[in-house]
C-alpha cells in the first residue's frame, strides 16, 4: 500500500468519526429542545426555535458563569444540529459533509473544493455575543450562497 492510500484511509476514518459525533450531538440537541417544548425536525422552520433556545442560554451565561468548556460543549451540541439542518436542506447535495479543521480539530462542513462553513463556531458566537450573531441570518446567508 502506498503512503497516499494510507493517508486517504486515515482521513476517511477521521471524517466518519466527525460525522458520527455530529449526528450524536445533533440528537442530543433534539432532546434538549423537547425540554423547551420545541420540536427539532431538521427543517428551516426549526432554525427559529434554535434561535430562541440559544437566546435563553445566551442570557443565562451572565448569570450562571459557565466555564469556557461548558459553553463550547453547548456550542458543539447545537452547532451540530445547525450543521445537520444545513446538510439535510441542500448542502449535502452541493457536496458538503462533516470534516475536521486540521489546525484546530473543530468540526466543520466542507466541500471538495476547500469551501467550508463553521456552524459550531457560529453557535459559540451566538451564545457569547448575543442576538448580534443571529443563527437565522447565518443560516439564510449560507444557504443562499450555496444554491
Amino acid at each position: 500500500m502506498g503512503l497516499f492510500y494510507r493517508f486517504k484511509k486515515r482521513e476517511q476514518k477521521a471524517n466518519n468519526e466527525v460525522e458520527n459525533n455530529a449526528v450524536k450531538n445533533s440528537n442530543t440537541a433534539v432532546s434538549y429542545a423537547k425540554s423547551f417544548k420545541k420540536h427539532f425536525n431538521y427543517s428551516k422552520k426549526s432554525i427559529n426555535d434554535l434561535e430562541e433556545i440559544l437566546d435563553y442560554y445566551s442570557n443565562d451565561i451572565s448569570k450562571s458563569n459557565p466555564t469556557e468548556n461548558q459553553i463550547w460543549s453547548m456550542a458543539v451540541i447545537f452547532g451540530s444540529y445547525l450543521g445537520e439542518v444545513m446538510l439535510k436542506n441542500g448542502l449535502a447535495e452541493k457536496g458538503y459533509k462533516w470534516a475536521k479543521d486540521g489546525s484546530s480539530n473543530i468540526p466543520l462542513l466542507a466541500d471538495e473544493n476547500g469551501s467550508f462553513i463553521t456552524p459550531n463556531d457560529k453557535v459559540y458566537k451566538r451564545l457569547v455575543n448575543g442576538k448580534e450573531d443571529s443563527i437565522i441570518s447565518f443560516y439564510d446567508v449560507m444557504m443562499d450562497c450555496n444554491k
